[in-house]
């Protein structure tokens, strides 16, 4: 018993000594990876959350504080994509107004235009470009032979790049909008000044690191991420109003004519990721 004790002893402190350069090192950099879902809380009944999904890809660097303490940041690209369906819990019908790619704000709308449609929402992907800077800080044990544990807690915060949506539903002709409705698919719409620029999360993870090759590490990580700040502008009016600056409406059955009231979408959200990273 002794002798598999001492055996087992001698293994740890072994197996440790190889992870050593790891552990010494102040700074590790390298890549990362990582998949997840997006959950967006709705701050509106008019549509309805159909779920997410992001991938991230990037860098990031570990500065190590102390030994079980370090600081993690980097910069990282979020492809998400972000489903909706309309109608929402109140089973109100929603429309907006386009022209060509261009999904256009309530005060900009030419009824009059010939290029002016009218579109019945039922389903939209949103599909957005963010840069993320995340600030993290990271508690960590000491190796265990190749490996060590850590938890992180701090935020992400991201910077709008790019958006647009493909919305399917129904599509009246300009100057019909008593007419009969077509089914259509609206794919690669701009909405201008709709989804706000910046936005942050609240991130609390765990995971652990293996030295796997001289101070060369993979790490893997779960994370929860609880978005605290809204995705879009909040631009709500009424057809009396001048400035009005929301694109999309609901008018009951009338299809659009008349008694319209405006809304924003209004969502925060959060986030479920699975990170993988390879720091040198």
């Amino acid at each position: 018993m002794k002798k598999i004790i001492y055996s087992i002893i001698a293994i740890t402190i072994t197996m440790s000594s190889f992870a050593q350069e790891a552990a010494d090192k102040k700074v590790q950099a390298g890549l990362v990876v990582g998949a997840g879902l997006a959950i967006q809380k709705m701050g509106t009944k008019n549509l309805a959350n159909d779920g997410g999904n992001d991938l991230t890809v990037g860098a990031n660097v570990n500065f190590s504080l102390s030994e079980t303490i370090g600081f993690c940041t980097g910069l990282e690209f979020d492809f998400e994509t972000l489903k909706y369906t309309a109608p929402g819990a109140n089973g109100t019908n929603v429309y907006y107004y386009f022209n060509d790619t261009e999904i256009l704000r309530s005060q900009n709308v030419d009824l009059g235009s010939d290029v002016t449609d009218l579109f019945q929402l039922t389903e939209r992907k949103q599909k957005i470009v963010y840069l993320t800077l995340p600030t993290m800080l990271t508690f960590r044990t000491k190796f265990f032979g190749y490996f060590r544990y850590f938890g992180k807690f701090g935020l992400r915060n991201s910077f709008l790049l790019k958006s647009h949506v493909d919305d399917a539903g129904f599509t009246f002709d300009s100057n019909s909008i008593l007419g009969v409705a077509t089914p259509g698919v609206n794919e690669n719409m701009v909405i201008k000044n709709e989804t706000i620029f910046f936005k942050s999360a609240f991130g609390l993870c765990g995971g652990a690191e293996w030295n796997f090759s001289g101070s060369t590490s993979l790490i893997a990580e779960l994370g929860y991420y609880y978005g605290f700040t809204q995705l879009y502008w909040k631009n709500d009016g009424t057809v009396a109003q001048i400035d009005r600056k929301t694109t999309l409406f609901s008018s009951g059955d009338n299809n659009g004519s008349g008694n319209d009231i405006h809304f924003s979408n209004r969502a925060t959200q959060s986030q479920v990721m699975l990170k993988i990273s390879i720091l040198f």
